[in-house]
């Protein structure tokens, strides 16, 4: 049997083109101009395979970049069945009309481990269309870009990778008016990945999926970095993960907009607990700031499922669930939220607030925790769906934690969270949780530490708490009763009162409205009653700052009792102390029920 030779460039050619499901002819052709050239010029091209060769590659014919040159396709509309670059820049541009390139298979940059490859696709009615069968992937295996700018426009139906394979290094830059529109869009899948979208650009996608997706026995986990920047920039897409089962992180920013229509998740998983091989985690990092927004009309799941999530909303950034805000935010063991900055990161500052557009935040987990460390101390943030008092409430509730480390934030209603409530501890800033709702701080234990304050604003019914722990350096603020007595307790404790401080730095009680009191003299006020015990020298303890001078507190039974030792007038000075007896002994009995 006689043996045909057969070209090992046509036999490439047939592979990179296989994807497509359709090669009419085994014919291959590369770029041979290591300068800059015309893609519409036929001496720029080598051709192998079955003869005749056309003049140009048409819609059956696989092209390779492989010298370094760069191939311009400007004002004209040129077709290719694959295209893949090794080594080399392909622009599609416009002078007059725009370039437009249309490639029915795959479409690869640096294809080849070590390669580096970029693509130029830039200026209105400049398009790259990439139809039928077969991905994209920017940066492969090697070191790839795309720019899509000023108006041009990238559009494909087929899954797009940015950093497809371990080792590959992919940057997709979409900015000034230019367009990305993609079916299902993987960044990091095993590589890493850089996606920056700016001044004006504009990403539609299926899935977003930012760091991971995919795994398989070599147990490779891609990493990936998203930027939505500037004034009429905005990604669209149907489900949004960060993080899904590599490292990834968003960042929204300067009006910059994502917005989903279905599920997003800050952290995810790929594979079941159980099975061969076991489950990728990824890890996740969302930071929407400066104006920027992130709108999800499904539900926000947070490091749940084994992974690990943080959403950051700072500075006027807004976290937007459900339809106008009616979604849920969910954390798993894995989740955390903060609103300012993230305290955990090397030298954090407390940054200004940002906005949780949601009916409900809670977690599956105990103890994930709602970390408020931001900067506005002037009582004007409230934790509502526009962060001003008019807003609605955002409902608080499972076994999450409330953790109040820097800024003042005002709790408009009541809340259901199980997790308990920290106030303060963070070194030179000072947290002050102002409380609008007996309900505010759920059914857990609360913690005030040094330089945080638990303010009540106004006059509550009793607040209960499952317990109070006051430490050195904290301080609770609360109205004065005109009139004291037992009667109206500003809190209601189930179980224990705990009092760490020392002499030289004690637990303040900042009393307002004192000049309402209507006998200041002879003033006692029960404001907090203990069901369980009392841990701590109260005499000694606290110092209350008022604008009446001579307040103290003190303890009565299961009570902490606010009084005035108050020096009287001289004109009545004699009549009070021939008096004082009958006058105290009356005053008890007839208002206070004591026992």
């Amino acid at each position: 049997m006689k043996l045909i030779p057969f070209s090992l460039k046509c036999l490439l050619g047939l592979l990179i083109a296989t994807g497509l499901g359709q090669v009419a002819q085994c014919q291959t052709a590369t770029w041979n101009n290591t300068g800059t050239g015309a893609w519409q010029e036929p001496t720029n091209w080598t051709w192998s395979g079955a003869t005749p060769y056309p003049s140009l590659p048409t819609t059956t014919t696989p092209v390779l970049l492989n010298n370094g040159g760069t191939i311009t396709v400007q004002d004209t509309s040129q077709s290719a069945a694959a295209f893949s670059i090794n080594s080399g820049t392909l622009e599609v541009t416009k002078a007059s009309s725009g370039g437009m390139l249309t490639v029915t298979g795959t479409f690869y940059i640096a294809d080849a481990a070590g390669s580096t490859g970029s693509v130029l696709l830039d200026g209105a009615g400049s398009v790259i269309n990439k139809t039928t069968s077969g991905q994209t992937m920017i940066a492969a295996r090697g070191n790839g870009s795309l720019t899509v700018s000023n108006g041009g426009k990238f559009t494909t139906t087929i899954t797009t990778h940015v950093g497809r394979y371990a080792g590959s290094n992919g940057l997709l830059n979409v900015k000034s008016g230019g367009e990305m529109a993609v079916g299902t869009l993987l960044m990091g899948y095993q590589g890493a990945a850089t996606v920056l979208v700016e001044n004006g650009g504009l990403v539609k996608t299926a899935g977003a999926y930012v760091a991971g997706y995919g795994q398989d026995l070599n147990r490779n986990a891609g990493t990936a970095n998203v930027t939505v920047t500037g004034t009429g920039s905005k990604w669209t897409a149907t489900s949004f993960y960060v993080g899904h089962s590599g490292v990834g992180s968003l960042v929204v920013n300067d009006s910059g907009v994502v917005e989903n229509s279905s599920t997003a998740y800050i952290g995810f998983y790929n594979g079941a607990e159980g099975a061969s091989p076991a489950p990728i985690y990824g890890t996740g990092t969302a930071t929407i700031e400066t104006g920027g927004a992130w709108r999800s009309t499904g539900a926000l799941s947070i490091g749940t499922g084994g992974s690990t999530g943080t959403l950051n909303v700072a500075t006027a950034g807004l976290m937007q669930v459900g339809a106008a805000g009616a979604g849920t935010i969910t954390l798993g063991a894995g989740g955390a939220v903060n609103i300012g900055a993230d305290p955990l990161l090397a030298d954090a500052v407390p940054a200004a607030p940002g906005i949780i557009s949601a009916a409900t935040l809670t977690s599956t987990a105990a103890g994930r925790a709602l970390t408020l460390f931001h900067s506005d101390v002037s009582g004007g943030y409230y934790l509502t769906k526009t962060g001003a008092a008019a807003g609605a409430h955002v409902a608080l509730a499972g076994g999450l934690a409330l953790n109040a480390l820097a800024g003042t934030t005002t709790l408009v209603a009541g809340n259901t969270f199980t997790g308990g409530s920290s106030i303060g501890g963070y070194t030179g800033t000072e947290a002050r949780l102002i409380i609008n709702h007996e309900g505010a701080l759920g059914s857990g234990p609360v913690v005030v530490k040094n330089n945080g304050v638990l303010e009540v604003a106004g006059s509550l019914a009793p607040i209960t708490l499952q317990g109070l722990t006051l430490e050195a350096g904290s301080a609770l603020a609360f109205d004065a009763h005109p009139s004291g007595g037992s009667s109206d307790l500003v809190f209601t404790l189930e179980n224990n009162l705990s009092l760490v401080a020392g002499e030289t730095e004690k637990i303040t009680i900042h009393v307002g409205n004192a000049a309402a009191i209507t006998d200041p003299e002879l003033y006692d006020w029960a404001f907090l009653e203990v069901g369980g015990d009392i841990t701590g020298d109260v005499a000694s303890l606290f110092e209350v700052v008022s604008d009446l001078p001579g307040m103290y507190v003190f303890q009565r039974d299961g009570f902490l009792v606010l009084g005035a030792a108050v020096i009287p007038e001289p004109g009545r000075a004699v009549l009070l102390l021939a008096g004082f007896m009958g006058l105290g002994l009356r005053r008890r009995s007839a208002r206070v029920p004591w026992h």
